[in-house]
Formats: C-alpha cells, sequence, structure tokens
C-alpha cells in the first residue's frame, strides 16, 4: 500500500506564490488576449461588474440560455479556454450563450467566485430583453471547478427559489474538497499534489464540508428540488468517484440525472479534439436541446 504524502498547510503567503507561478507556466496554453468567437461584455452585476464572452447574441430569436463556467482548479483559467467550443454548442443546441470570467483564488477565495456566477445567472434571468433569452429557458454547466459552481449554484437556488434552471452539466467536477486528493481512487502524482494547492486556496479547511464548497456533504432535502443534471466523468481522472457519488445521490433524491464515465480518458479531456471530447459535448449539446426545448 502506497503512503499518502502528509498534507502541507500553506501560509496566505505560499498560496499566493504558488498560484502565481501555476498561472505563469499556463500563460503560454492561455488564449486570453487572442482573438474569440465570444463578444466580451461586462454585466453590472449584484456583485459588481463581471466580464463575459458572449456566443449568438446576434440572432434576432428569443432563444433559450446556456450559462457556461470554465474550469482550472479554482485559482486558473478564464472563459476564453472554452471558447473553441461554445459556438459550436450556440448553434447546435439552438441557444445563446454567456460564458463567465468570474475572479479567481486564493485573491477571491470561497464564496466570491460562487457568489460572482449565481449573481450573472440571476442578471442574465432578470433582464431578457438585453440579450434576448426565454428567461424561463436557462441552464447553466460547467467543468472541473465550473462544475463545482453549478452545482453549488443548484443548491443556493434550492434555497432562494429565485432561478428558472430548466438543468445542469457537471463535466468532471470536484464535489469534495474536503477529502485529500492523495486519499481519492487515482489519488497520486502531480495532480493530487496540485489539488492540494487548488483545495487549500479556495477554502480553510474546516469549511471544506459546506456543501456549496463540497456538494457530496449534501442531504437529500437540499438536493430535492435539483433541475435535471449531466454528469460527465473520467475514467483515469481522481475527481470521477465523487461524481459519481454525488450522480447516486441525485437519484435517490428522484432528479433525473444522465450520466457517462469515459474510461480511459483523464481530467480535463473535453478541452481536446480526441473522439471522448467530440462525443461528450455531443451529449452537452443534446443535453441543451432536450431540457430547454
Amino acid at each position: 500500500m502506497s503512503r499518502i504524502p502528509k498534507e502541507k498547510i500553506y501560509t496566505t503567503e505560499e498560496k499566493f506564490k504558488k498560484a502565481a507561478k501555476i498561472r505563469k507556466m499556463m500563460e503560454m496554453f492561455s488564449k486570453k488576449g487572442k482573438a474569440t468567437a465570444g463578444k466580451e461584455l461586462f454585466l453590472n452585476t449584484s456583485e459588481g461588474k463581471i466580464r463575459v464572452l458572449t456566443y449568438n447574441m446576434e440572432n434576432e430569436s428569443k432563444l433559450p440560455l446556456f450559462i457556461n463556467i470554465h474550469g482550472g482548479g479554482f485559482i486558473l483559467g478564464s472563459p476564453e479556454m472554452d471558447d473553441p467550443y461554445m459556438m459550436n454548442a450556440a448553434i447546435n443546441a439552438n441557444v445563446k450563450i454567456i460564458n463567465i470570467d468570474y475572479s479567481l483564488a486564493p485573491g477571491a477565495p470561497f464564496p466570491k467566485g460562487l457568489n460572482e456566477c449565481y449573481a450573472v445567472v440571476k442578471y442574465a434571468q432578470n433582464n431578457p430583453q438585453e440579450f434576448g433569452i426565454d428567461p424561463q429557458k436557462i441552464v447553466v454547466g460547467g467543468h472541473s471547478a465550473g462544475g463545482n459552481f453549478s452545482a453549488a449554484i443548484g443548491l443556493k437556488n434550492a434555497q432562494t427559489k429565485e432561478l428558472n434552471l430548466k438543468g445542469l452539466i457537471l463535466d468532471y467536477p470536484p464535489l469534495d474538497v474536503y477529502t485529500d486528493p492523495f486519499a481519492k481512487p487515482n489519488g497520486k502524482g502531480m495532480f493530487a499534489k496540485m489539488g492540494r494547492l487548488f483545495n487549500a486556496c479556495y477554502c480553510n479547511k474546516e469549511e471544506s464540508k459546506n456543501p456549496l464548497i463540497s456538494p457530496v456533504y449534501a442531504s437529500k432535502e437540499q438536493l430535492k428540488d435539483f433541475p435535471p443534471t449531466l454528469i460527465i466523468t473520467a475514467g483515469k481522472d481522481l475527481l470521477c468517484a465523487e461524481a459519481e457519488t454525488f450522480r447516486d445521490m441525485l437519484k435517490e433524491a428522484n432528479i433525473d440525472v444522465t450520466h457517462k464515465r469515459f474510461e480511459s480518458s483523464k481530467h480535463g479531456f473535453t478541452l481536446s479534439k480526441k473522439p471522448d471530447a467530440k462525443e461528450a459535448w455531443q451529449m452537452m449539446i443534446d443535453f441543451l436541446k432536450k431540457h430547454l426545448a
């Protein structure tokens, strides 16, 4: 049995330094600042001015809305990461899309990014004429950390009853921020090590069982009003088991759940040109078409 490395307690200074170092390393892969298919807008929400990229807004028809939330372990990324896939999804699902640029940890730990994403959904619903959308037909979805935010939005809305959500899309989401990544199935190597840093930057350990941080700790009562949900997992991802645990929790709460595990794929696979990525995006498009018809 392999020995789990001792969990490190990061100081605030270490969190900022390590996050900055990783961001610098990732800049070479970033599309931020380059030409995008999305049109940049700044929305004056209850959480302040939030940058988004929008797609298919020039379509004069009143269409459903998909709100996309990018991944990056809560500390990395931008909506440009998902930009190459957005217009295809918008056209083929016949929707308009808002792609959110939320604030990143550790400078903006829980609940800042989550609250910003929730505020964008609420803003869009309350200002449908600005986008030419049907405010009764909205799906929220995200990838990795964005999937975590999407699930948390579903939980927040179960309390507030403010949003008309027709569905949620959770693409290889981290849904258990409390458990040490090295203690999870497939929990080894650099990804588990980075997972520890991501989790530490996003929240304090003592608050990490909060269902808005770790949705697998939600009660059946909190899940009973969840909208239909699509969950996509990767067989070689250390986050696979927790997302599938959440799938089972939703089923026990009698929620309509669609799920597929892509056995040979790793975390982040949908941001690639592999056949599994194409199939997964088609699942997302089919889900949007079904629940926003």
